[in-house]
């Protein structure tokens, strides 16, 4: 299967899942002690990447553009919310956009379609922001691991299984599989 049918089939799965998100609950579950819920869909998106690639590691070889679930927290206020990001591996990681997921459904930061209050919401909320993504990237100088945020980190770690909260937490939350009859949005992102 070529590279670029890989990240198809990942965007594919991600526009099939986005619509079961309850997205004003995953935004409060991102800002909570109870983050259950934006650990489950974290790792849901994790997951779903690992399967259609056949990893979590990737190196600048394999592929160029590439999307990844990702934590993202707004520099000047803290917020912290879960989204993906496109990356150019060819070019060490460097950031090309990103999806924030937010109550008001998926914002596409870099998006032609992007609304003056989506803009808003992003400026107020997020702009400027730091993120995390969950899978390992070879050689990427742009993401800082060495300082992620504790309530971060407690995000991230949910995505591996060789953490031992991870258990005990899957057995606590049981996720929502039907779509959201509230949901703004479908499908949402685009190759």
């Amino acid at each position: 299967m070529k590279k670029k049918d890989l990240q198809t089939i990942y965007i594919e799965r991600l526009n099939a899942m986005l619509p079961t998100v309850d997205f004003a609950k995953l935004d409060q579950s991102c800002n909570s002690k109870d983050d259950g819920y934006a650990k489950e869909i974290l790792k849901q998106m994790h997951d779903s990447c690992v399967e259609v690639y056949g990893t979590d590691y990737f190196n600048n070889h394999n592929y160029e553009f590439i999307e990844f679930p990702a934590v993202i927290r707004g520099r000047n206020t803290g917020h912290i919310g879960l989204g993906i990001v496109t990356l150019d591996l060819e070019s060490s990681g460097e950031h090309w956009g990103t999806f924030f997921l937010t109550p008001k459904g998926v914002i596409d930061q870099g998006g032609e379609k992007l609304k003056p209050s989506e803009s808003k919401y992003l400026s107020t909320v997020y702009i400027p922001y730091d993120y995390w993504y969950t899978v390992s990237v070879e050689r990427d100088h742009h993401v800082d691991f060495d300082n992620v945020p504790e309530k971060v980190a407690a995000l991230l770690n949910h995505c591996h299984p060789d953490q031992p909260e991870m258990e005990h937490d899957c057995q606590q939350h049981n996720g929502e599989t039907e779509p959201n009859s509230n949901q703004q949005n479908g499908p949402v992102m685009s190759v």
